[in-house]
């Protein structure tokens, strides 16, 4: 899969795509949003993001060309398509975000061996039931210790082995973009550096985060938010499209790793 794809993959929806627990997966509303991606220094980009069930497609340019990118967990497939040529491709049993499947995810890394992710208890953060997950390798003296709020999907306290930790702390219930929403602060501690902060907000009827103001200075947000029934074919190929094969993987440049 060429790199420009993963990359705006992640960008778009790492972080706006519906967080849902097991229970809520078949009830979550549908919807669409304008998805925007700013990094200091740079222009926003910018996506349109639609979620219907399991089912989702993402819109967004890359170098000037407009991708639309459906991909559908239930078949393991994923079609890139391009608009302008009427042309798509196919790619079968690609990993799909996890917040498009059903079912519990556990915050372990996809390559995390079982005896080096773990859970080992419980705890409470602002109030809400949280799991004790230990994450281990080899080299460190100490693993990484996260709590870890399934419904949300989304680690409420992360504590490294270096002494720095990632804390998330419910502040009130805000309205943003229309939506009511929860909003959590960020804070980031390391040892001999100052303090960051930053802000998330959590819309627990479409479970998803529809906005971020990161430590490291990015920022997400959603907007123009639609909530109802989408169209299925937004979830097809385009009759008389033609089918191309997917671009050969490109070979590893010089002196990389």
């Amino acid at each position: 899969m060429p790199a420009f794809f993963r990359t705006a993959l992640v960008a778009l929806a790492a972080t706006f795509l519906p967080d849902l627990p097991a229970d809520a997966q078949s009830t979550a509303p549908a919807y669409s949003a304008r998805a925007v991606h700013e990094v200091p220094g740079q222009p926003p980009s910018t996506g349109v993001i639609v979620k219907s069930g399991q089912n989702m497609r993402l819109e967004f340019e890359q170098n000037g060309m407009k991708i639309v990118q459906i991909l559908l967990p239930a078949t393991g497939m994923m079609y890139i398509l391009n608009p302008e040529a009427e042309t798509y491709f196919e790619i079968p049993g690609q990993p799909v975000p996890s917040a498009a499947t059903e079912g519990y995810v556990s915050p372990c890394p996809a390559q995390a061996a079982p005896a080096q992710c773990q859970m080992i208890g419980s705890d409470v953060v602002s109030g809400i039931n949280v799991e004790r997950w230990v994450l281990a390798n080899g080299q460190q003296a100490r693993p990484t210790t996260i709590l870890w709020d399934p419904t949300r999907r989304q680690a409420l306290r992360q504590d490294y082995p270096d002494g720095s930790s990632v804390v998330m702390a419910f502040k009130a219930m805000e309205t943003v973009a229309g939506r009511n929403t929860e909003h959590w602060s960020i804070t980031v501690n390391a040892p001999g550096k100052e303090t960051a902060g930053g802000d998330w907000w959590f819309d627990p009827e479409l479970r998803i985060a529809i906005r971020e103001n990161l430590p490291n200075g990015q920022a997400r947000h959603l907007e123009d938010i639609r909530v109802g029934e989408i169209d299925p074919a937004l979830f097809q190929v385009p009759e008389g499209w033609t089918r191309q094969a997917p671009p050969a993987p490109q070979p590893p440049a010089a002196g990389s790793n």
